[in-house]
């Protein structure tokens, strides 16, 4: 097997990673680009990493060249999948260990008012209702995670959850940049209209109620600060508009068109929604 195709696929890709060397090698140019240097040279990139046979050095970086590594006049630069995988790596992703943490939240389950349990577990953090199970889950990096309480790590990985929502509305994986495409159920038993976002490349998939894929609509978000308040700010399951069936109508279903309602102070803001979440109309009264 050459080494052209030892390294062709995902397979390929993360094997070049799988040695010690090959990883202090991205994480110095890394190092490097941070600091807005320019490239590193052979031999300076060979100091900081801290090899002394040049010859073992250079098989190992010419194995990083065709996928992290770019030689350029001025020096070795990392590649963004280079970046990527420092960042993975300083995020804790591959490299802490497990830890289990639950506490109840502030929160309610929007089906009954139970308090929710919060539980962050394998960098996976879920909320649950005794009754109607998990309510709310989404991966949270154990950098993340360090000197957070649970119920901190709860608003972060909401907040985080909200930028990841935008993007995929917007029609791009936050995972692995690929498309996105939206489903909007007009039909479900508990009263409310969901939406969901899958990803036609990876894993990726998102369910929740429509408001939720519309909370940072620049209306939404200008209705809100006008008010005092800053709706990026606030968890899923504060706002009323998501977690109240009431405040969500099917118009009609062909074509789909869902109203999205919310009152603060007297004052009510309306979007109607497609079935590929385009806003159509913003009504405020």
């Amino acid at each position: 097997m050459t080494d052209e195709q030892d390294d062709a696929g995902p397979a390929g890709a993360f094997s070049v990673l799988g040695d010690e060397t090959r990883v202090a090698i991205i994480e110095a140019l890394a190092e490097a680009e941070q600091a807005d240097e320019e490239g590193l040279s052979f031999s300076e990139l060979r100091k900081r990493v801290g090899v002394r046979d040049a010859g073992q050095f250079n098989y190992h970086l010419s194995k990083l060249q065709s996928r992290f590594v770019v030689k350029r006049d001025d020096g070795y630069h990392p590649r963004l999948a280079a970046l990527r995988a420092v960042g993975a790596i300083r995020s804790g992703t591959y490299t802490d260990r497990p830890t289990t943490e639950t506490s109840e939240t502030d929160f309610d389950c929007p089906e009954c008012g139970a308090t929710l349990t919060a539980t962050y577990e394998n960098a996976l953090v879920q909320m649950k209702c005794p009754e109607h199970g998990v309510v709310f889950e989404t991966g949270v990096p154990p950098r993340a995670a360090v000197d957070r309480s649970v119920q901190e790590i709860v608003e972060f990985a909401d907040i985080d959850t909200q930028r990841d929502v935008e993007r995929a509305v917007d029609g791009t994986c936050h995972i692995c940049w690929g498309r996105v495409t939206p489903n909007v159920s007009v039909s479900s038993g508990d009263g409310r209209v969901y939406a969901k976002l899958d990803c036609e490349d990876c894993w990726l998939s998102m369910t929740m109620p429509v408001g939720g894929m519309i909370l940072r609509h620049p209306a939404m978000v200008s209705f809100y600060y006008d008010h005092g308040i800053d709706v990026r700010q606030r968890p899923y399951l504060s706002l009323d508009f998501i977690r109240e069936s009431d405040n969500t109508t099917v118009v009609s279903r062909d074509p789909v068109r869902i109203r999205v309602t919310t009152e603060l102070d007297g004052d009510s803001l309306a979007f109607t929604v497609d079935g590929d979440l385009n806003v159509l109309e913003v009504e405020e009264s």
